[in-house]
């Protein structure tokens, strides 16, 4: 194989397929990226496969004298490249799969293994998806990825639940400890044209971690496939695609309080910058360790005590029913507060054994979020 590229295109092309790459296995072949170069195309296509989650892209080469398939550990290419000038770049690899990678006058030498030893991807082509916007989608995984449990027994905790019906779309995850929900209305249209579009499966927390980092901020529309057992997300030149958790989604509805009669309005940023120093003394790791909130009258109370010291804040807030003294994780609760993302939000209580709620104090017309999070025991 001789083939010669644009470092930037390969790189930008390379990144996103490193979370895809596996650096805890016994297969050899998935610590690197297959590359494959068609010399009649002149095209170069990278694939990255974990056996969970993967990336294939594509790349126009500046020339491909020799095509071939040849798999390079991954992350020994991304640091060559980062080394290398931002030039063109050219990669050779002959029939004892002796490898050079040069740029200029530099360049590197190492070994590759041959392209069939790499792991046979997925079908990643179906009739059966939807269409939506690439920014709204990060947004929504952004306000729930949070919540998403990284074990558990049941194994639909440990990634985030879809649900698609006509023009809206609801996100929930849910870790035992906290509830995130956000659903908003947006167009969306079903690849297959009908009109009762109607999806729901549950994504791998970790296929979550990397698919936010290829979506766009800019916006633009992603085109999503579902098969039985994959999710393959559309963009214009790469395709990543994960393994979906097959099974039934908890009945989030059935534990989400509606009797909560302690209503407790406030600016989020002054709570959150209230809990971000009460963190500072609270130990995550010490069971005794916790957040207290006081609500008495038209003031909120936190407090927090352990073998770092000692905190205390205040701050105003507008109150309905009766006053409560409650305790929480902390780290929990600033993770809800956070992605809570509306300048007032409202807190609703019932009694310091059950959950807290967050919502927005206006909600907006086409988006809602919701927050749940499990109060801890006080030991006093």
């Amino acid at each position: 194989m001789n083939i010669t590229f644009q470092k930037e295109e390969f790189t930008e092309k390379l990144a996103p397929a490193m979370g895809s790459v596996s650096s805890k296995n016994t297969i050899t072949s998935i610590e690197g990226v297959l590359i494959e170069a068609d010399k009649e195309s002149g095209v170069i296509k990278l694939s990255a496969y974990d056996m969970k989650k993967g990336v294939v892209a594509y790349i126009k080469a500046e020339r491909i004298l020799e095509g071939g398939s040849y798999i390079i550990n991954a992350q020994r290419l991304m640091q060559i490249l980062r080394l290398l000038p931002d030039d063109i770049i050219n990669i050779t690899v002959d029939e004892r799969f002796n490898t050079v990678i040069s740029c200029g006058t530099s360049n590197f030498s190492l070994f590759a293994l041959k392209g069939s030893d790499f792991p046979k991807l997925p079908e990643l082509k179906c009739e059966n998806g939807f269409i939506a916007d690439s920014f709204i989608l990060k947004k929504m995984i952004n306000k729930v990825i949070h919540s998403i449990a990284e074990q558990d027994t049941r194994p639909m905790l440990c990634g985030a639940f879809f649900k698609i019906k006509k023009n809206k779309l609801d996100i929930v995850s849910c870790d035992s400890y906290t509830l995130s929900k956000c659903e908003i209305a947006s167009e969306i249209s079903d690849v297959s044209n009908k009109e009762d579009m109607d999806f729901s499966f549950i994504v791998p927390g970790h296929a979550l971690n990397e698919l936010v980092k290829i979506l766009s901020d800019k916006g633009g529309n992603i085109r999503v496939m579902l098969t039985r057992k994959h999710a393959i997300f559309n963009f214009e030149d790469l395709t990543f695609f994960t393994r979906l958790i097959d099974e039934e989604y908890i009945d989030y509805n059935r534990i989400i309080p509606k009797s909560n009669d302690i209503y407790v309005t406030l600016n989020r940023e002054r709570l959150l910058a209230g809990l971000e120093r009460a963190n500072l003394i609270a130990e995550e790791k010490s069971s005794r360790s916790y957040v207290k909130l006081i609500v008495e009258g038209d003031r909120l109370s936190l407090a927090s005590k352990s073998a770092n010291g000692e905190v205390y804040d205040e701050m105003s807030c507008a109150h309905e029913g009766d006053g409560i003294k409650i305790a929480f994780n902390c780290r929990y609760l600033i993770n809800s507060i956070r992605a809570a993302d509306s300048d007032e939000i409202i807190l609703t209580f019932k009694s310091p054994t059950q959950s807290v709620t967050i919502s927005p104090r206006e909600k907006k017309e086409d988006e809602d979020f919701f927050y749940m999070v499990q109060p801890v025991r006080m030991n006093e």
